[in-house]
């Protein structure tokens, strides 16, 4: 005990060194400060100048660059994420996060009882063997250790329980209310095809929640826990060493602290960075599992390899940077947290003992037994040690503070994305022209403050002066006017890239309207069936009846016998037996063959019979004799069909043409007996007609015949 207690003599007496460092190190953390708030008035005025350059639309993409560009950080902006996320994850007072949240609390209070406890009993332990007293060793390292042994095991394991349960419940609360944004109508949808702020969503909502989810519940722990520790430990301390003592101990990890918050470097921003930046990765790796088949044929492995290997040296890199600066400032850590702290906890203990007006009842007494004076110091040390730790470990959660803000902005930013979409709001990076000269900016659209209307009426659709825009503002047509009533098919043609399919994602809400009026029936009387079917987890039954369960396909009165006379019609009845019957679970979408696949979709189009059906190039694999059954067979449900194609063969099945020829221009007229002879899906470059006003359209009837050019 001799070297340990030298070290303090003297230090009692305040010397001049120590105020002339203190102040040196209070004048710094004051310029520090000065240029931090400097460097934030600069950025300020930076972002209002932005803001008054732009008018309008430009000054929303200026605040939104600010937004993207903006530290994260423990800051304003940081608690207003919180406490969006936080009513989620625990919903009210009578929730179970609400049970968790107190019974981890008072595993806390018995945990730090339990110390105070062991600081004593160490205490009288030590006493026991410097006054080689055996019998109160027995007495207290033996029996009443071992009886206390079992409380400590379980209340230790019982916290490491409740916080894995409340990281699991806040997990869940979180995962089930993102399911319910992300999967509401066509949410998905537009997270990856329309707005473009978020890249990788399936990072965000397996790896990024779970991860903030862990974060949350042992941010609860390691702020109450010290909290709880320092109240107990500084009382006890003030009992034994003086009132004071605790305060000083307080002070210098205050100080500390406040010199780390300074110093530190913004480990949030990092940890928010290198999220993306593994979504990246992993997102190149899925690429190469979704085309493995494209790629292998054309033999693109090292193309691939250098692609994810690209995407991991980011990660490394960064990686790298981060845990070198952790480096220097866990040496900046160590020192002022826990070797300065041990100095001063030191001098503290030892003051009693060597200046009499110090000394207390617990402590430093001179008429005490030496021995008595051990078990004090031992005691009374296993107090401070404890009080250091958790002020030092409520100091040090600022740093886990920060990188937990960095997924509270991520998580935060996949929430605000979904709330936006939801309402109407969108956000891309779009290609400008000025001057000449192409540039990218972000730009934010309300489809609430566009022109367009949209009308739901049974049986009839209706285009009238809709522009076929794309999300991006690229203009595919400039003005689209056409009539379907329920019975009568149309088929459209047309080269690549001239708005065949934009037609249909309007029609069905995918992108937004950005003009002119269309009159549609329900989405839920409206039928899409692509070239690459979407095949389903699950049973061949599921296949079928797509997204309709087991139970709701009954409900309509469709048996299994009924499902077999649909595969009949599609030529597919040999498929149960094949493959096992409609309980089979396979994976579909590589059991069955691509023309297979095209006509499980026909028979689920039959299935739910709507009132349209848009058919994209979807009998392309099918063959002819077969594809004309199918087309028969729709037209005698009462399904009026919208069709892409490129085969002649199928214009004996529809009435109507709608042709674009790729240069703004198109026609929609109804198909005469010249066109079957293969001619209909030619496009006349003469001088564009004006087209006809739809109640003209109604007039003519049959003799209804639209050019226009857009």
């Amino acid at each position: 005990m001799a070297p340990v207690l030298s070290l303090p003599l003297g230090l009692h007496r305040r010397p001049r060194s120590s105020l002339a460092g203190l102040s040196v190190l209070l004048a710094y953390i004051i310029v520090r400060r000065q240029q931090t708030r400097a460097k934030r008035r600069a950025r300020q005025q930076q972002r209002a100048a932005a803001g008054a350059a732009g008018a309008g639309g430009s000054g929303d993409r200026a605040r939104d660059g600010s937004q993207k560009t903006r530290r994260v950080g423990v800051d304003r902006h940081f608690v207003e994420q919180l406490k969006k996320l936080l009513p989620i994850c625990i919903p009210g007072l009578a929730s179970k996060e609400t049970g968790l949240l107190a019974a981890l609390a008072t595993i806390l209070i018995a945990r730090t009882w339990l110390d105070v406890w062991f600081s004593g009993l160490n205490g009288s332990v030590v006493k026991a063997i410097v006054s080689r007293d055996r019998k109160k060793f027995i007495a207290k390292a033996i029996i009443e250790f071992g009886l206390m042994m079992w409380p400590m095991s379980i209340v230790n394991n019982s916290l490491k329980y409740t916080i894995s349960a409340l990281a699991l419940s806040f997990r869940e609360r979180l995962t089930k209310f993102a399911h319910d944004q992300y999967l509401e109508g066509i949410t998905f949808y537009k997270v990856s095809n329309i707005d473009n702020r978020i890249q990788n969503a399936d990072q965000l909502l397996t790896q990024d929640i779970d991860k903030f989810a862990d974060n949350l519940s042992h941010l609860y722990s390691d702020i109450a826990k010290p909290i709880v520790d320092i109240v107990l430990f500084a009382y006890k301390l003030g009992e034994a060493i003086g009132g004071g003592a605790p305060f000083y101990m307080i002070g210098y990890f205050f100080l500390s602290g406040v010199v780390l918050r300074a110093l530190s470097p913004p480990f949030g921003k990092y940890t928010a960075v290198e999220q993306k930046l593994e979504g990246d990765f992993r997102f190149a790796h899925s690429r190469i599992i979704a085309h493995s088949e494209e790629i292998a044929f054309y033999h693109g492995a090292s193309r691939e390899k250098e692609g994810v290997n690209t995407a991991f040296d980011k990660i490394a890199r960064h990686v790298r940077k981060v845990y070198t600066m952790r480096f220097a400032n866990g040496i900046l850590d160590s020192v002022l947290v826990k070797y300065c702290a041990t100095m001063t906890a030191y001098y503290l203990l030892a003051r009693p003992v060597f200046d009499a007006k110090y000394a207390t009842e617990h402590m430093g007494r001179v008429s005490v037994d030496p021995t008595k004076i051990v078990e004090d110091y031992s005691r009374n040390s296993g107090y401070l040690v404890s009080l250091s730790q958790a002020v030092g470990r409520l100091i040090l959660a600022g740093r886990d503070l920060t990188r937990f803000a960095g997924y509270t902005s991520r998580v935060s930013e996949l929430f605000n994305v979904l709330e936006d979409i939801k309402k109407g709001r969108y956000e891309r990076t779009m290609v400008a022209k000025n001057d000449g000269s192409a540039a990218q900016s972000s730009q934010s659209v309300n489809t609430n403050d566009l022109k367009g209307r949209v009308i739901t009426q049974d049986g009839v659709i209706i285009f009238d002066k809709v522009p076929i825009v794309t999300p991006n503002n690229d203009v595919l047509l400039k003005e689209l006017s056409f009539k379907v009533t329920k019975g009568t098919d149309v088929i459209i043609a047309g080269p690549n890239g001239c708005g065949k399919s934009s037609l249909f994602r309007i029609l069905g809400d995918l992108w937004p309207l950005f003009g002119g009026t269309v009159t549609k029936p329900h989405p839920s009387k409206l039928f899409y069936v692509p070239q690459k079917p979407y095949l389903a987890l699950g049973t061949f039954r599921d296949q079928v009846i797509y997204p309709d369960t087991k139970q709701q396909a009954i409900a309509k009165g469709f048996t299994d016998q009924k499902l077999f006379e649909l595969l009949s019609v599609v030529h597919l009845g040999y498929l149960i037996d094949r493959e096992g019957g409609w309980e089979s679970v396979q994976d579909w979408a590589d059991v069955l063959s691509g023309g297979e696949k095209q006509r499980v979709a026909m028979a689920r189009l039959f299935y739910h019979r709507p009132q349209f059906a848009i058919l994209d190039e979807c009998t392309s694999a099918v063959s002819i004799d077969v594809e004309g059954i199918m087309y028969e067979h729709a037209r005698q449900s009462g399904i009026t069909l919208f069709t892409v194609s490129h085969r002649p063969s199928l214009i004996r099945y529809h009435e109507y043409l709608l042709r674009f020829d790729g240069e703004g221009n198109y026609q929609f007229r109804k198909l005469g007996k010249e066109d079957v002879q293969q001619t209909a899906f030619g496009f006349g470059h003469g001088k564009s007609k004006k087209s006809k006003k739809l109640d003209d359209d109604e007039k003519d009837g049959d003799e209804a015949d639209t050019e226009n050019s857009g």
